[in-house]
């Protein structure tokens, strides 16, 4: 999975459910999931307005992550 594609599929959960997606889940399910909500959020225009706090979220999520590695 991609950078860019895992953090768009966790923009897009974060808008519909209000978190990042559980670090749990196996790729194929991320996918399956984003197909299904992208369908939901076209022409949706309200949804930009349930974006706050995701770049936050998502950042905090990726620093947890490099210092696991570390």
């Amino acid at each position: 999975m991609t950078f860019d594609f895992e953090r768009e599929s966790n923009r897009m959960f974060w808008i519909v459910k209000g978190h990042l997606i559980p670090k749990a889940w196996k790729a194929e399910d991320i996918v399956s999931m984003y197909n299904s909500y992208f369908k939901r959020m076209w022409g949706n225009h309200e949804c930009c307005y349930r974006e706050e706090g995701f770049d936050e979220a998502y950042a905090k999520r990726k620093e947890e992550d490099a210092n696991i590695r570390d």
